[in-house]
């Protein structure tokens, strides 16, 4: 799974490069205002109920087919609501007539990709995630030759919005196809009671997951509104890469949320465990990146998209450090859920939202999207703080505050030696070895303990005996 995602940034690398490149700020401001607008109702349409299907088939997987046979007709009633009301709003709010268009071809596909996510987290709850991974390969390479194609021929910014289109309904057909030849043939049924059942236990997820889409999408709308959608193009590039960032920490907790939802049932003991290990070793990985990415921003943007999304930088050096605390959340955030307190993970999401919103009133008015950027990190940083107190109550204590000891200090150490260098204009690429090595030695010295040598050696010896046997 890792290396589908790592294949998918970078196709998804080249294809934002070229359509940024090829639209402009503004061309590309206009589909992704489309994009994060139609995403916030696309959690309206899934209401909860994939990730409510993984954790509860993860726990008894003979309810498979029985959460596919009732969710999907469930799906599509909320899709199409949610479709009407994308149409009213978009109307109503004054937009050009290309941008609702667009808004309207991407609220189809919304419908097919809500579909798609149900039956990838059937295969997330058998824990078959090479399929998964298929999908993302498929999403990526389609969209990416479809848009050279486009480029080739000088096409408006309207085919984009149908590539994209394209691409659900393919993904859509593939898992169909999987889902019927390795696992059952899907069957709709309207079983009631299961539907009162579903949403009253869903619903909290999805409130959570609407609030987190608003979280993270409502910044564009606004920025759209205030400004205008070129200043949505600065950003929404920043923004695409602080994000794909998060790879690693994404791929890592997806592929562990069947195995916590689980492990919580038989040893809460182990359940802490293994969730503090992991936020301890993406600690130990999001600061370095966070950090390097502000120090190279220029000469990746530059490299990207070229002198007209110069401005793009000083967003970029900024979400950087949301998307390092981020590694963190997406842990608290699934725990919570495999634990059985989605409500709390609501509740500290909505006071996230709240925070997040009022930020933005006050600043993109006056600092545009450089505001929303900053909004975004003050953001994530309450969040962290109130998931990290609010679980701690529930007698789920992680102890971040200790493991994140030696990763700041290596940070602080190799801050001091970038400053110094930078002043003898040493090149970043050299600075950038010399920095790598002290921090590795820094966390090697301070932040390895015994018992993680332990682990990493019979990871070790488990691949080797693996191949042995291959």
């Amino acid at each position: 799974m890792t290396v589908s995602q790592i294949i998918s940034f970078a196709e998804s690398f080249i294809y934002i490069a070229l359509v940024a490149r090829y639209l402009g700020p503004q061309g590309l401001g206009d589909l992704n205002f489309a994009v994060a607008l139609t995403a916030i109702f696309s959690v309206l349409a899934n209401f909860g109920l994939t990730t409510l299907t993984t954790r509860e088939v993860a726990r008894d997987k003979s309810k498979a087919s029985k959460y596919a046979a009732n969710v999907i007709p469930i799906q599509l009633l909320f899709a199409l609501i949610s479709v009407g009301m994308i149409v009213a709003l978009v109307n109503a709010l004054g937009y050009s007539q290309q941008i609702i268009y667009i808004v309207y071809i991407l609220s189809i596909g919304m419908i097919t990709s809500t579909l798609s996510t149900l039956f990838l987290a059937i295969f997330q709850a058998f824990e078959q995630l090479e399929f998964q991974s298929m999908v993302t390969i498929i999403t990526s390479i389609v969209p990416l030759c479809a848009a050279m194609i486009a480029i080739l021929l000088h096409l408006g910014v309207i085919v984009f919005a149908l590539i994209s289109l394209l691409t659900s309904a393919l993904g859509l057909g593939y898992v169909y196809a999987t889902c019927v030849r390795k696992f059952f043939v899907p069957r709709l049924e309207a079983d009631f009671t299961f539907w009162r059942g579903a949403l009253a236990e869903a619903w909290p997820m999805a409130g959570m997951a609407i609030s987190i889409m608003i979280y993270f999408r409502i910044d564009v709308v606004m920025i759209s509104l205030i400004h205008d959608t070129t200043a949505v193009g600065f950003y929404s590039v920043a923004y695409t890469l602080a994000e794909a960032s998060t790879v690693v920490a994404s791929v890592l907790v997806a592929s562990l949320f069947p195995i916590l939802s689980k492990m919580h049932q038989d040893s809460k003991q182990s359940f802490r465990y293994t969730c503090a290990l992991t936020m301890r070793y993406l600690l130990y990985l999001a600061l370095p990146i966070a950090f390097f990415v502000t120090l190279w921003s220029m000469p990746i943007i530059l490299l990207l998209y070229g002198d007209k999304f110069g401005p793009s930088v000083a967003a970029l050096q900024i979400l950087i450090w949301a998307a390092a605390i981020m590694y963190i959340t997406i842990v608290l955030g699934t725990a919570s859920i495999a634990n059985n307190l989605q409500k709390l993970t609501l509740k500290v999401t909505v006071m996230s939202i709240a925070v997040n919103v009022c930020l933005n009133v006050l600043l993109i008015p006056k600092f545009s999207f450089l505001g929303a950027s900053f909004a975004t990190v003050v953001t994530e940083a309450f969040g962290l703080v109130a998931g990290l107190f609010f679980l701690g109550r529930y007698g789920y204590a992680f102890g971040l505050k200790r493991a994140s000891v030696p990763p700041i200090f290596g940070l602080a150490i190799i801050g001091v030696i970038t400053a110094l260098l930078l002043l003898e204009n040493v090149p970043l690429t050299l600075i950038t070895l010399i920095d790598l090595v002290v921090y590795g030695a820094v966390i090697y010295k301070f932040g390895i303990n015994d018992d993680d040598k332990r682990l990493i050696l019979g990871m070790l010896t488990t691949s080797k005996l693996t191949k042995a046997e291959m």
